[in-house]
C-alpha cells in the first residue's frame, strides 16, 4: 500500500513539475512575441470597429465581401476628403505649435523663472532662500523645462521617432483587419478549437461578450473623443487661444489613453496659453479640466453603462503595467487589455469556477450574428 501510495505522490509531483515547466516556457515564447501580440490585438480592436458597419449593410441583404468592400470604400474616402479640407490647415498649425510655439514658450519660461523676476514676485522668497540658492533652483528648473520643451515632439509622439516602423506596423494592422472581417469563421473556429469540446459552447458564450464589450467600450471612446476634440477647441476659440483646432484634435486623440493622455495634451495647450495670454492660465487650466471632468465623468459612464465600466484604479494599474512591460502601445492598448482581463475573470473565474450564476453573460440575437 505505501509504495503504490508514494508512487502516486511522485507521479503527481513529476505532473506537477511538468505543468509548471510548461507554463514557464508559454509565458517565455509569449513575452518573445509581444509585439507580434499587441499587432494582433489592435488589429482585431480595428476589425470590431470595422464590422458595425459591415453588419449593417449584411442586415439589409448585401454580400458579406460587398460589405467588407463598401465599408473600405467608404471609410477610405471620409479619410481623403477630411485630408484634403482639414488636414493641410491642421499640419501648419502643427507645424507652427512644434517648431515655434514649445521652444518659445520654453524660453518665456525661463525668463519668467528668473531669480530677479521671481523675488520681484514674491517677495516672501527672500526670507527663505538666499540669492545663491534661488539661482540655483530656478536655473536648473528652467533648464529642465526648456531642454523638455525643446525634445517634446519626440516624447510626447513617440511613434513619430521611427516613421517606417509605424508605417510597416500600421500596414499589417490593416491588412490583419481586413483579413479578419472578410472571413471570420475561421478564426472564430480555431479559437473553440483550442478548449475542450464540452465547454465549446460556454467558450463561444465568453468570445461574445468579450466582443460585446470591445465593441461598446470602442464605440463609446471613439463619440467621448470627437466630444473632447470638439468641446476643447470650441473652448480654446473662446478663450481667444491661437491653434485651437490643433490643440483641440491633440487632446481629442489623446484622450483614448485615461489619465496619462490628458495630461500630455494639456502641455502644448499651456505652451500657446503661456506665450500668447500668459494672465489666462489658471482659466485655461480650469476650462480644460472642466471639460476632462464632464467627459470622464458624466458623459462616459451614461454612454458605456454599468456592464462596462472599469474602476478607476484597475484604469490606473493596467496603464503602469501594461506601459512598463509592453512600452507605448501597451499604454495604448492598456484600457481595452484591462476590460478583457475584467469580463475573463468575470465569465471564467467567477462564474464557471465559484458558481456565481449572478454574473450573468448579455448574450442577444445581435450577437448571435458575430458568426453569420
Amino acid at each position: 500500500m505505501f509504495p503504490r501510495e508514494t508512487r502516486r505522490n511522485d507521479t503527481n509531483v513529476v505532473r506537477w513539475l511538468l505543468i509548471a515547466f510548461t507554463l514557464v516556457i508559454v509565458l517565455m515564447a509569449i513575452w518573445l512575441v509581444r509585439d507580434v501580440l499587441l499587432l494582433s490585438l489592435t488589429a482585431v480592436i480595428f476589425a470590431i470597429l470595422l464590422t458595425t458597419p459591415i453588419r449593417f449593410f449584411v442586415r439589409h441583404g448585401i454580400n458579406r465581401i460587398v460589405a467588407v468592400l463598401l465599408t473600405v470604400f467608404l471609410i477610405s474616402l471620409v479619410i481623403a476628403a477630411t485630408s484634403a479640407l482639414a488636414l493641410p490647415d491642421l499640419f501648419e498649425q502643427f507645424r507652427i505649435l512644434v517648431v515655434q510655439t514649445l521652444p518659445s514658450a520654453g524660453q518665456v519660461l525661463q525668463r519668467e523663472l528668473a531669480p530677479e523676476n521671481l523675488t520681484l514676485r514674491f517677495p516672501f522668497l527672500r526670507d527663505f532662500m538666499t540669492e545663491m540658492s534661488l539661482a540655483d533652483l530656478t536655473n536648473q528648473l528652467s533648464q529642465q523645462i526648456v531642454s523638455g520643451l525643446a525634445t517634446v515632439s519626440g516624447q510626447v509622439f513617440p511613434f513619430v521617432t521611427n516613421l517606417f516602423s509605424a508605417l510597416f506596423s500600421l500596414l499589417i494592422v490593416i491588412f490583419l483587419s481586413i483579413y479578419f472581417v472578410a472571413d471570420p469563421d475561421p478564426h472564430w473556429r480555431g479559437l473553440l478549437r483550442l478548449v475542450p469540446i464540452g465547454y465549446r459552447p460556454r467558450a463561444r458564450e465568453i468570445l461574445l461578450s468579450l466582443d460585446y464589450t470591445l465593441r461598446q467600450f470602442l464605440q463609446t471612446q471613439i463619440i467621448l473623443m470627437i466630444l473632447t476634440g470638439t468641446l476643447t477647441t470650441i473652448a480654446m476659440l473662446v478663450l481667444g487661444l491661437p491653434l485651437a483646432g490643433v490643440l483641440g484634435v491633440i487632446g481629442g486623440l489623446f484622450s483614448f489613453v485615461p489619465n496619462f493622455g490628458p495630461l500630455v495634451a494639456l502641455v502644448p495647450v499651456l505652451a500657446v496659453t503661456i506665450l500668447n495670454s500668459p494672465e489666462k492660465v489658471l482659466l485655461v487650466l480650469l476650462v480644460y479640466f472642466g471639460i476632462q471632468f464632464v467627459v470622464g465623468q458624466i458623459v462616459a459612464p451614461l454612454l458605456l453603462g454599468k456592464e462596462i465600466q472599469l474602476p478607476p484604479a484597475i484604469i490606473l494599474l493596467s496603464q503602469i503595467i501594461f506601459g512598463i512591460f509592453f512600452g507605448f502601445l501597451g499604454l495604448l492598448l492598456s484600457v481595452p487589455l484591462a476590460a478583457i482581463g475584467v469580463v475573463l475573470i468575470r465569465e471564467v473565474y467567477v462564474r464557471d469556477v465559484l458558481g456565481d450564476t449572478e454574473a450573468s453573460l448579455r448574450v442577444t440575437q445581435e450577437f448571435e450574428r458575430v458568426l453569420d
